[in-house]
């Protein structure tokens, strides 16, 4: 492993918690990743039926021995043949999973033999898949690459991260989904009350009708951590109960009414 372990991931995550976040910092992220797993390159992008979908390789510097760009070429046409992305297509596991432990009865890997060499001649021929969420049909995967296999210790480490980054992965999407149906004024008011990235997702998705085990469930949570949040956005509107904060919320222009 690299320099980095749970409390330094427990930190980072806390740390974007409370950035008003609408998407996964993905340079941020992969360097976290690299640093953690001693990994010269992380690869990102979204695995579909209709194949690849914005494959990036960070940091953009990375040469990987002189063929980032051989790299790229081959994932824009042939992504969907790595082992990983066909674990993710063929089943609903959504775990984090390496390309050593994906079943041959998944993943052909003469159908993948150009990708493998290449993957060799990057120095990146250990991968690791960790999904991080859907968008429509596509699986957004972050791969990380590296020379030397991934240990046991190294996985457990890898399956802790992955819930975290599902958890921030949702946070962002009903963040970015409360401020589109928030009003300019809406806006303002949430910065003058103090409303907090997460209690703006938590009042967004109670507006929606759901209770708070749906929001825990949708924001990969813990429950009684929904009611805590909605009992700082009942004290900063100024009410007493769900119904009243969804009314108070859709008069000040919080969410849609």
């Amino acid at each position: 492993m690299g320099d980095r372990d749970d409390g330094d991931w427990l930190e980072f995550t806390a740390e974007l918690l409370r950035e008003p976040l609408t998407e996964l910092p993905l340079d941020r992220v992969t360097r976290m990743l690299r640093e953690t797993f001693d990994a010269p390159a992380i690869g990102t992008g979204g695995i579909g039926p209709e194949g690849p979908v914005g494959d990036e390789i960070y940091p953009f510097d990375a040469e990987l021995c002189g063929h980032r760009e051989d790299m790229l070429a081959w994932g824009r046409l042939h992504a969907v043949d790595n082992p990983i992305a066909q674990y993710f297509l063929a089943t609903t596991d959504i775990r984090p999973v390496q390309i050593a432990d994906v079943p041959a009865t998944v993943a052909d890997r003469r159908v993948y033999g150009e990708g493998a060499a290449l993957a060799r001649d990057c120095g990146v021929p250990q991968q690791l898949g960790l999904p991080t969420g859907r968008n429509g049909a596509a699986t957004h995967v972050l791969v990380v690459g590296r020379a030397r296999p991934f240990t046991a210790a190294d996985l457990r480490l890898a399956d802790r991260i992955w819930q975290l980054l599902i958890g921030l992965d949702r946070q962002a999407r009903a963040y970015s989904a409360a401020l589109r149906n928030a009003s300019p004024s809406g806006r303002a008011v949430a910065r003058s009350i103090r409303l907090t990235p997460r209690e703006r997702a938590v009042l967004g998705l109670l507006a929606e009708g759901l209770t708070a085990g749906a929001i825990a469930r949708r924001l990969d949570i813990a429950e009684r951590t929904v009611h805590k949040h909605l009992e700082r956005c009942y004290s900063k509107l100024g009410v007493a109960d769900r119904l009243t904060a969804v009314l108070a919320a859709q008069r000040l222009g919080l969410v849609a009414a």
